[in-house]
């Protein structure tokens, strides 16, 4: 009997594009100023997910933001610029996150309203809010100079946006916030280690501090482990 083939899932792409970014060789071309990485097994990942979408080659592309002959190119093993990694990966991120809203929402939900935890909400929330725009500002980490790689940036002002959304909610998943602020504290450390501006060091490690008094708060109060428990 044939042995059934592995599905490819958008979480499968996204984990192994992440491996290319922090771990694969790369080249920075002098001309364009991208960066070229090496891609390993991603063409052959991205044939078969393209292939078990049950959409057409030209739709895929579509997707992906690049055209047919672009994609047939990177999928032969043609050069994998950063640029074309990233609308590869803001599909995939698309896609996981819609799968996500159709799952049951199962975590760690905790009552917001209570005035000390909707004061350290707001605390953090401004503390966010200006992370993101000092990292946004930041001539550096634009830079192809920049220690932390251009996608990485991406990602964090994207994890930025929706933690600020989430803290809105009347119910927020400590588990999920409390490992996103002890991600941001390991980032402060690390970004300081490789030279990134002290202003935003300074702001990453402020916005985990006071997400770590908002996990403190949060823990003190009555949750549900399933958010549709709440809906009578």
């Amino acid at each position: 009997m044939a042995k059934k083939k592995t599905k490819v899932s958008a979480a499968s792409m996204l984990e192994d594009i992440d491996r290319i970014v922090q771990k694969s060789k790369y080249y920075q071309s002098r001309e364009s100023g991208k960066r070229f990485y090496d891609q390993g097994n991603f063409p052959s990942l991205l044939s078969s997910y393209i292939a078990q979408s049950g959409q057409t080659f030209s739709a895929n592309a579509q997707r992906f933001g690049m055209s047919a002959v672009s994609l047939k190119n990177i999928i032969g093993g043609g050069p994998l610029s950063d640029n074309m990694l990233y609308r590869i990966r803001s599909a995939f991120l698309a896609e996981a996150a819609a799968i996500a809203k159709q799952s049951i929402f199962l975590g760690d939900w905790r009552d917001a309203s209570p005035a000390s935890v909707s004061i350290a909400i707001t605390d953090v929330s401004d503390k966010l809010v200006y992370l993101k725009k000092v990292i946004e500002g930041s001539n550096f980490l634009q830079s192809k100079d920049s220690p932390i790689d251009k996608i990485q940036v991406l990602q964090l002002v994207s994890l930025l946006t929706a933690t600020l959304e989430a803290l809105r909610a009347p119910f927020v998943d400590r588990k999920q916030s409390s490992g996103f602020f002890r991600w941001l504290a390991k980032l402060a450390k690390t970004s300081a280690e490789k030279g990134v501006e002290k202003i935003v060091v300074d702001a990453m490690g402020d916005a985990a501090s006071a997400g770590t008094d908002l996990i403190h708060h949060l823990s003190s109060q009555s949750g549900v482990t399933d958010l549709g428990n709440i809906i009578t």
